[in-house]
């Protein structure tokens, strides 16, 4: 669900973007520990403990990214709340000019 920054103006606005900004960012940084992870397990040799960190480092950065995902989809519903207050008040602030433009008061 994409939806537009239009109407989400000053403070709001700029906050979402840079939720979103950051997401994008931890998303890629996850993706390097996962690539990561995935190497070490199929193409060195782990002795030791070294398999275990290698899944714990995968299975981390995968539970890292589902709360990336919940995140998202929390901004997600915040800038929803925010267009439709947004929009909301740009009815009430029109709203009251529309009767005089006519000619009735």
């Amino acid at each position: 669900m994409m939806m537009s920054n239009e109407l989400i103006t000053g403070e709001d606005g700029t906050a979402i973007m840079g939720i979103r900004r950051r997401l994008h960012d931890l998303s890629n940084v996850l993706t390097g520990l996962l690539i990561t992870a995935g190497l070490l397990k199929n193409f060195v040799p782990l002795t030791g403990n070294g398999g275990r960190y290698a899944d714990d480092l995968e299975a981390s950065a995968e539970r890292a990214a589902v709360l990336v995902n919940e995140v998202r989809e929390d901004v997600h519903r915040l800038q929803a709340l925010l267009q439709e207050r947004s929009e909301s008040t740009i009815v009430c602030d029109v709203r009251p000019s529309l009767g005089q433009e006519s000619g009735e008061n």
